[in-house]
């Protein structure tokens, strides 16, 4: 044996085993990306991993029987061994097996670099108006399951089994899973794949039937290329019903097609995949009935959602999703029912805390608890948890499009927050509120034709949806002065979820804009009525009660928003109304310590940062500073939001509306003020109007110049004349008086 392996190497027969190996790696990891650049079938990488390995025996043999020799190659039993030059031959191999070496270290280098830089990291998403297409073979939409049972009952069990194995596929990062509520827009459709694969911008399509007979499961799927119609896997898979081999059966389907989609699963994705959430079958179905509720987004579907998450913890105290489905329920009513967010974040917690404890690599998870963080107001903590979450789940839209909701809201930071939401609606392109979240961001960054075209898109997807003519109600609203047709659309949305206090405070709003008083306070009392503490009915109160001179119910409502209201944005309303009072007061340092402690970043000279959330709040600091005398430091800051506002849209619910005409009239420039405001009302401006030109103080030189009287006039004339086509159109249904509850 001894004398065999000592000529094997003097024959070079490792060395040459050796290069064989490394070459052929080479080679497959160098046609690998070329196959799947040009979209060649799978069977063209499997001939050539046949052809490798039927080559290398040969490539022994040869190494065996022949030697290479300064007269060419002969067979090695004619070689003299006294003229062999084995050894130099070594040499070489060695020498080419180090070249082949640094060419693949250098290979997986680059392309690890160019995946990452490329689509890996979410952070590296650039604002755009839309993504643009980048259909990678490693895409997949998984379209919703046929119900082959016996009884109709069992539709959604098969929904829950479907949504699961995306569930499990959104755990991979090299994979781009399309999210179900995109999906199951195509149950029953009649679409080519192709056409399918076009509208979801993916390379690959799962279609599969599921059968539940007594004890026993029956899951047949098959992949598809979608531009090809190629099969490219199949399998069909026969268990005990149970909710173990449920999750097998998940974790192998999603192995299968990471290996047939050549994504690489990293050793911590292979972890999580084989988890298993519960071995309770019952608690699973309860869990999955829960997330389909929950996915309607509203009112009543929420509470429902709620009560099967809790059903299903009933059944399985260990089932570490279900505590994050309560958490999230309860956080989704800070939007769908109007808690207040300090009570939300405080009642959210033990169940993200108890989630964690039980599966602390569970992205849902780290997601909740990013949002609940960020209701208690601890932001940093809050990314901290937004960043770990999309790290473990980078597939989770609702991560991408709850951390561009951060962004945009506390963080201010517009092009980001952009952003994030197309990326949520790469994840889940059929889904109107990620559509609805970039329609605002695209308004919020001037794009408003592009804004508008993707509200049309939420319309032709789901016209019933109360979400898509709210914020359709919006762009007519605060763009396009038609308070009249905003007035239409937030009626539907009104109809289609008539639990939601925001509908009704947003009609408030509206009123308050058109100059009907009566009518603001009649659904101001309609939103009481469904709930007396809504978070987001305590701004417009204070709005409200300052336009009606109630000085002591505008300052209550007013400090109360600084503790209830969600986002920084939002609260310089209310704070400027309780400024004012102070500085008519002569109170100008308590007012500059009610910012300091809400906008502590606009008294850091080192960090002085003015973006979306505090450039209205910074204006409101200069004017506190002029009032204590501290001129520099005040024109330092109106100048930092100048220069800021040159890049932000007049209109828009989160444009700068009039804040050029507050900076020129602080400055004591009244004419430049004027023309600024005439030039605004030309423009369309109507949104918060009263609440500038009636009650925000900085604008109180101007009040008295026949400039403004008539700029006034000019919308109050507006707003009578859309006011009356509401009146004309109203039926009983829409109108609000005292006298319905």
């Amino acid at each position: 044996m001894s004398n065999l392996f000592g000529e094997l190497k003097r024959r070079n027969v490792f060395r040459v085993g050796a290069a064989y190996v490394v070459a052929a790696w080479l080679v497959l990891q160098v046609l690998d990306l070329v196959l799947e650049n040009i979209g060649a079938p799978v069977w063209i990488m499997q001939l050539a991993l046949a052809i490798i390995a039927l080559g290398f025996p040969i490539v022994l043999a040869f190494a065996w029987a022949f030697e290479l020799t300064p007269e060419g190659v002969k067979r090695e039993r004619n070689v003299d061994r006294s003229r062999s030059i084995t050894a130099q031959t070594g040499h070489r191999l060695d020498r080419l097996i180090m070249v082949i070496l640094v060419i693949a270290v250098g290979l997986l280098l680059a392309d690890r670099f160019l995946s990452q830089s490329g689509n890996g990291d979410p952070d590296q998403t650039t604002a755009s108006s839309d993504p643009a297409p980048n259909t990678s073979r490693r895409s997949i939409a998984v379209l919703p399951f046929v119900n082959r049972s016996n009884t109709a009952d069992d539709v959604f069990f098969v929904d829950g089994i479907h949504d699961d194995i995306l569930t499990h596929l959104a755990k991979i990062s090299a994979l781009k899973v399309i999210s179900r509520t995109s999906v199951m827009q195509y149950r029953d459709t009649q679409k080519s794949m192709r056409q399918i694969g076009d509208e979801l911008d993916v390379a690959t399509v799962m279609e599969g039937s599921v059968q539940r007979a007594g004890d026993r499961v029956r899951i047949n799927v098959q992949l598809i290329d979608a531009n090809t119609d190629e099969h490219l896997w199949a399998e069909i898979y026969d268990r005990a019903l149970t909710a173990s081999n449920i999750f097998d059966i998940q974790t192998e389907m999603a192995k299968a097609i990471a290996g047939e989609l050549r994504a690489n699963l990293t050793s911590d994705e292979e972890m999580r995949l084989a988890q298993k959430p519960t071995e309770n079958l019952e608690a699973y179905e309860a869990y999955l009935l829960g997330r389909q509720r929950m996915a309607t987004r509203v009112v009543q579907g929420i509470a429902e959602a709620k009560s099967w998450f809790l059903r299903a913890i009933n059944l399985d105290p260990n089932f570490a999703l279900a505590y994050v489905g309560v958490s999230d329920t309860i956080q989704l009513q800070v939007d769908y029912g109007g808690l207040s967010p300090a009570v939300v974040a405080r009642e959210a917690k033990p169940y993200i805390d108890k989630a964690l404890e039980l599966d602390p690599d569970a992205g849902e998870a780290h997601i909740s608890l990013a949002s609940m963080y960020e209701y208690a107001g601890d932001y940093d903590a809050a990314e901290e948890a937004y960043l770990r979450g999309l790290e473990l789940a980078p597939n989770y839209a609702q991560g991408h499009m709850w951390y561009g909701l951060f962004l945009h809201f506390i963080r201010g930071q517009t092009p980001e927050s952009l952003a994030r939401f197309q990326r949520a609606a790469v994840h889940d392109p059929l889904y109107v509120i990620n559509l609805g979240n970039v329609s605002t961001g695209l308004r919020a960054t001037g794009k408003d034709d592009e804004a508008r075209a993707t509200l049309q898109r939420m319309r032709d997807i789901d016209p019933r949806h109360p979400r898509t003519y709210q914020f359709i109600g919006y762009d007519l609203w605060t763009v396009q002065d038609r308070l009249d047709l905003a007035h239409e659309a937030m009626s539907k949305a009104q109809a289609l979820d008539p639990d939601e206090p925001l509908m009704r405070v947003e009609m408030a709003q509206l009123f308050m804009d058109l100059n009907d008083d009566q009518a603001a306070g009649c659904w101001l009392d309609r939103a009481s009525a469904l709930n007396p503490d809504a978070s987001v009915m305590i701004d417009e109160r204070a709005i409200f009660s300052a336009l009606q001179g109630d000085r002591d119910s505008a300052i209550d409502y007013a400090r109360r928003s600084q503790e209830e209201v969600y986002g920084q944005f939002w609260k310089h309303f209310t704070m400027a109304i309780v400024k004012g009072y102070l500085l008519e007061d002569g109170q100008p340092q308590e007012a500059l310590e009610l910012y300091r402690e809400s906008f502590p970043k606009l008294f850091d000279d080192a960090a002085l940062s003015i973006n979306r959330a505090n450039f209205g709040a910074a204006v409101d600091v200069a004017d506190i500073l002029l009032a204590m005398n501290q001129r520099q430091r005040a024109h330092e800051l109106l100048a930092a939001v100048e220069a800021y506002i040159r890049d932000i849209p007049r209109l828009g619910e989160f444009g700068q509306m009039i804040t050029d005409v507050r900076i020129a009239t602080l400055r004591g420039d009244s004419q430049l003020a004027l023309d600024l405001l005439q030039q605004a009302v030309d423009d369309g401006w109507r949104f918060r109007w009263r609440y500038y030109l009636d009650i925000n103080n900085v604008l109180e030189p101007l009040r008295s110049l026949p400039k403004f009287d008539a700029a006034y006039r000019q919308i109050a004339d507006d707003m009578a004349a859309q006011l009356q086509r509401i009146r004309a159109s109203e039926t009983l249904e829409t109108a609000c008086t005292h006298d319905i509850a």
